[in-house]
């Protein structure tokens, strides 16, 4: 097995020694200075026949630079991952490193140029003065990957977007936008509609703040199809596509807009906790753009899981935090093992009526957090199945992700899997070629055990959530947050 090895001699020194705090399971919050190339993994069990193409994955994976380090989970540098699955039950890996602006000033700085998430840009006030007509802002696309019109891209919440072949992994470049659209922050989840057309959300800011729905085509022309004015804009990660509407969730964790000039601080530290001010859910319509408003109780929301019409009623299913959770993911914090709330969102539906002032809550079964559908059942909505990553002791909390759940909304009732001493991310949902029923197809789920020699990719029944296969990877991959399928 060759690698390709980082050109920082320091960070493999700052990994070692990040490795006295963390062991076991926690070896995913380490960095990783080397990227791998080709080679065959090990599988155990039977593979579907059917299963052909490749699991894209994307995530942080260097945290440690020369002189000085990355603070949370979110801000590492990206790697991106791909595992094959040619048939026969083979299944081939390798890895590459997102090439950035950010990630090629950072390493050769040795420290963190741009900031992130929970990490301050470098320079403080100081950068923030000198760019405050330009802000920084990264292009370190460490968080979800997507594919417009064929083109696939790397996103974080910037509206710096990378794209890269899905193939090798190699960077193609920066997406320019054609259009001369101001929104440096965009949600980090585009979504594509059941015609194919890609849509996102930005924020812009000035004496009024607007969030903005674009559509968008892969040469980077964005149309703005509506805008919704807020005084404080909430915090925004993703937002639902149903059939008919786009649904944004205005969260109570609520943007200065001078600090975003002004302020030498992280990204997280613009935002304020206002439970008082309470939140306010909107329906955009796809065909005219027209805009409909609920109030809703204080949110704070990383991700949707459906929305759909059901008669004149919009229903939306979110996972809710109850405050904001970013200090739990702090990488020092996690690297010690520190406990989690964040696979215990509490799963809740707001149904839209026409006419009402506010949104009506309903509780559901379940708290978890990195949902899945199938996407078709979902469009057309509603979706009967959720897959979802959730943890022991789901009401008191404790522990991080370490099983993967399935809800039948049918019946209420929810089928886990638990891993021993194991973490297990995001279950990506691949659905059977000509499937019928709705969870016929598979789960990929990415786990990592105390006594694995790297990770290993469970290949679960989505109905029954049997584990059909096992693939070891000859690495440990850095703990990241979404997948992706391309089929073959």
């Amino acid at each position: 097995m060759a690698a390709v090895v980082e050109t920082n001699p320091a960070a493999a020194a700052a990994t070692a020694a990040s490795a006295a705090g963390a062991a076991g399971r926690r070896r995913g919050f380490l960095s990783q200075t080397q990227a791998t190339s080709p080679v065959d993994a090990v599988v155990h069990g039977r593979l579907p026949d059917w299963l052909r193409g490749s699991l894209l994955l994307n995530g942080p994976a260097v945290w440690d630079l020369s002189a000085a380090s990355y603070a949370h989970w979110f801000d590492g540098l990206a790697l991106l991952h791909r595992l094959h699955f040619g048939g026969n039950g083979s299944v081939r890996y390798h890895s590459r490193f997102l090439d950035s602006e950010d990630a090629r000033l950072s390493r050769s700085r040795g420290r963190p140029e741009f900031g992130g998430y929970d990490t301050p840009v470098s320079g403080g006030l100081l950068s923030r003065i000198l760019h405050v007509f330009d802000p920084r802002r990264t292009d370190n696309g460490c968080v979800v990957l997507s594919v417009c019109d064929g083109q696939w891209q790397a996103h974080t919440e910037s509206d710096r977007v990378m794209r890269f072949d899905p193939v090798t992994l190699a960077t193609i470049g920066e997406l320019r936008w054609a259009d001369r659209l101001a929104l440096p922050l965009m949600a980090a989840h585009p979504c594509v509609d059941s015609q194919g057309r890609w849509w996102n959300v930005g924020v812009r800011f000035g004496r009024r703040c607007e969030y903005v729905l674009v559509s968008a085509d892969r040469r980077g022309e964005r149309r703005a199809r509506a805008s919704i004015v807020t005084e404080r804009p909430g915090y925004l990660h993703a937002f639902a596509l149903s059939a008919r509407h786009a649904l944004i969730w205005e969260c109570a964790w609520r943007a200065h807009p001078l600090r975003f000039l002004f302020a030498g601080e992280s990204y997280a530290k613009h935002f304020d906790w206002l439970p008082a001010k309470g939140s306010r859910l909107h329906a955009v319509s796809l065909a005219d753009g027209s805009v409909s408003s609920w109030d809703a109780p204080p949110l704070l929301v990383f991700h949707g899981v459906q929305a759909y019409e059901r008669g004149k009623d919009i229903v939306l299913d979110l996972c809710l935090h109850s405050a904001p959770v970013v200090e739990e993911f702090a990488i020092e914090r996690l690297r010690a093992g520190g406990p989690s709330e964040a696979a215990r969102a509490r799963h809740t539906r707001f149904v839209l009526s026409p006419g009402a002032a506010a949104a009506r809550e309903e509780a559901l079964p379940g708290r978890f957090e990195l949902p899945q559908v199938n996407m078709k059942a979902a469009l057309a909505g509603p979706a009967r199945y959720v897959w979802a990553a959730s943890a022991a002791d789901a009401v008191q909390g404790g522990s991080f992700f370490d099983r993967t759940i399935k809800l039948d909304h049918a019946s209420s009732r929810i089928t886990e899997r638990a891993y021993a001493n194991a973490v297990a991310l995001e279950p990506l949902f691949v659905p059977a070629p000509g499937a019928r029923a709705e969870d016929d197809g598979v789960l990929l789920v990415h786990t990592l055990a105390d006594n694995d020699a790297g990770s290993v990719l469970r290949v679960l029944d989505a109905a029954t959530l049997d584990e059909r296969a096992a693939v070891e990877l000859p690495v440990v991959v850095p703990f990241g947050f979404h997948g992706a399928w391309a089929k073959a």
